[in-house]
């Protein structure tokens, strides 16, 4: 091993003692040319490193995921990070020049566009390795480079678009469709009408990819949506729905229609409707097509199991073909009741679709509270899905009702669209223990057991409206009078007393008053003078026309 000595002269002091100490530390380590070459360099690469403006934190666009360096391929101003594990490290956040290369202080200008982040981490690797002996460098995209690609085509503003190298082709589209103006009239079927599958992709060194928007997110395959580059070409073409179409059906993911490309094959087809549904027979799906007239067609039976394992070719897939998966049968749904009310456990519960009857569901959920009313509990059902709410009016009105019924009959069609009653007499069934009386429940019905009340609602023409507490045996009269009596105004003679479970309006000498019904009194009209001197101008007229064919009559019969 080389050794060095320093002899400093008197004037040099206690500085030259310290500084004879520092290099004693250091030059044993330096001994070859290479290793002091290596401490010039971090130093020289210190000093540039303090002398150089501190940078502004890049912009960093979301990411849908970690950028892969294998894919990835490096451009002008894509920011890289380059650092150098000594002590202490030494680190530089650098722009790609609009010439494609990187410049490293201390290092010199290497050569990275068009190359994949892989290869330029390498690169940079061994030219900064080859100026620091010491220390591991480490490179890195600190933030992607915003590039320029046009967009042709199909698409409502053709031209040139900005975004970043990690977007992808689907993201220039939607930029070049998005609406600028909000007040624009647009054709609302103009992106119906853009292919999805067939956008032509054309690079600046003149490579030409397809871009297939629904089976990359089918796939998730990069190369049918890949990232942007500067000078990308995208071309959005017409397709036609009424030919260049393929459908798929029955036990899949996402059945429906697709727009055809040339080379589609049946399992391209499966990949596109998000593969099978789990009760798909794979081993039986029909397989569909129409002669070129579009007169015959031929079914053919195909096992896709055996295809996605190697024992039968795949089939490759014309304009027009269809696909049937059918799928095995499976009863098995969330069949349910809600039950409400004064019962001793109420919520839902399950039940055997057309086998479950109502007392044992209520048995279920514990019987009735010691305040449940029977004699108002219903059973509710809805029938309809909210989707054919509008569907069955339309249908309601093709029964012809006269002018005079139309009106009633929408209100009962309504109520019964909306909540349509089962009749199930809860007192016989119940307390009377009638078998008989039991019915079968369907999924969505409602039971409800209202708690009893001990008061009768008197409202309307009456001193003091409210409930009044109920006595057995009391007619209305009863309950006005506890009310407060009739008003001056109280139309006494027409009382109506409305059931509390079924909402019949019915006079007093039809029903006794029970427990919860309401007693309504209604109000004297009071009319117009006018009204009167209508009505008794009306009345003098029918008058007088009887007198005269009266008067008519008896001279015709002299």
């Amino acid at each position: 091993m080389n050794t060095t000595v320093c002899v400093f002269g008197p004037a040099w002091g206690l500085r030259g003692v310290v500084l004879a100490a520092v290099l004693l530390l250091v030059l044993p380590q330096s001994s070859t040319a290479q290793e002091r070459m290596s401490i010039r360099s971090q130093t020289e690469a210190r000093a540039l490193q303090d002398l150089l403006p501190s940078s502004p934190t890049p912009t960093v666009p979301p990411l849908e995921a970690a950028i892969d360096p294998e894919s990835y391929v490096v451009g002008p101003s894509d920011v890289i990070g380059v650092n150098i594990w000594i002590s202490p490290p030494v680190s530089y956040v650098l722009t790609v020049t609009p010439e494609g290369t990187l410049i490293v202080p201390t290092v010199g200008e290497i050569r990275v566009a068009d190359l994949t982040l892989s290869q330029v981490k390498e690169k940079v690797t061994v030219e900064v390795k080859s100026r620091y002996v010491r220390g591991e460098p480490t490179v890195t995209l600190v933030a992607p480079r915003r590039v320029v690609v046009t967009v042709k085509g199909f698409v409502r503003q053709q031209g040139n678009q900005v975004l970043y190298s990690t977007d992808r082709v689907e993201a220039a589209i939607q930029l070049s469709n998005k609406v600028l103006d909000p007040g624009l009239q647009l054709n609302p079927e103009y992106d119906e009408r853009a292919s999805r599958r067939n956008i032509t992709l054309r690079r600046r060194d003149g490579t030409i990819a397809r871009v297939d928007l629904p089976k990359f997110y089918a796939t998730r395959d990069n190369r049918w949506n890949p990232t942007l580059r500067e000078g990308d070409e995208i071309l959005v073409i017409r397709t036609d729905w009424a030919r260049q179409v393929i459908g798929i059906y029955g036990g899949v993911h996402a059945p429906g229609r697709f727009e055809f490309v040339a080379g589609d094959s049946l399992l391209d087809a499966i990949d596109l409707a998000f593969g099978f549904s789990s009760l798909a027979n794979q081993d039986s799906v029909v397989h569909s097509r129409l002669d070129s007239f579009g007169r015959k067609m031929t079914e053919t039976v195909v096992n896709v199991r055996a295809i996605r394992e190697g024992t039968a070719p795949n089939i490759a897939l014309e304009p027009g073909d269809r696909l049937v998966v059918k799928e095995r049968i499976d009863l098995r749904e969330d069949f349910r009741v809600y039950i409400e009310g004064e019962v001793i456990y109420p919520g839902m519960y399950p039940i055997t679709k057309n086998v479950t009857k109502l007392s044992e569901v209520l048995g279920k959920a514990g019987g009735f509270t010691e305040y449940a009313s029977l004699s108002t509990a219903q059973l509710l059902r809805q029938s309809l899905r909210r989707e054919d709410i509008e569907m069955e009016r339309l249908e309601s009105l093709r029964a012809g009702a006269g002018p005079d019924d139309s009106l009633y009959y929408l209100l009962e069609t309504d109520l019964r669209i909306r909540k349509e009653i089962v009749n199930v007499d809860f007192e016989e069934l119940f307390a009377g223990k009638d078998s008989t009386k039991d019915v079968i429940l369907r999924d969505g019905d409602r039971i409800v057991v209202p708690s009893t009340k001990a008061t009768v609602y008197v409202f309307g023409q009456v001193v003091s409206p409210g409930h009044v507490p109920f006595v057995e045996g009391r007619n209305f009269a009863y309950y006005v009078e506890r009310a407060g009596g009739f008003t001056e105004r109280a139309r006494d003679g027409d009382v109506k007393v409305v059931k509390a479970k079924t909402r019949q309006w019915l006079a007093p000498d039809e029903t006794t008053v029970e427990r919860g019904d309401y007693i309504w009194v209604p109000k004297v009209v009071e009319r117009p003078f006018g009204y009167y001197l209508t009505v008794a101008a009306q009345t003098a007229a029918i008058l007088t026309a009887a007198a005269t064919i009266a008067l008519l009559v008896v001279q015709v019969s002299k």
